[in-house]
């Protein structure tokens, strides 16, 4: 599967599940032996969801109030 693709799929659980993506493509991909094709195809989808989704958050977001 080509990186747009696998993008393509992330973009469309952050659309369905918004913030719950990331665990949404993490259950997935539990269901799959660690190795296995499927295993390391949901790791991708997993990591593109959680680049999507902490691209969308403010630059400030991660900063804590003093």
């Amino acid at each position: 599967m080509t990186d747009q693709e696998v993008d393509e799929l992330a973009a469309i659980l952050v659309n369905e599940h918004g913030n719950a993506a990331r665990e949404v493509a993490e259950e997935r991909r539990s269901l799959h032996e660690s190795g296995s094709d499927g295993f390391r195809l949901w790791t991708r989808i997993a990591a593109a969801v959680w680049r999507m989704l902490r691209l969308d958050q403010p630059a400030n977001a991660h900063q804590h109030s003093r």
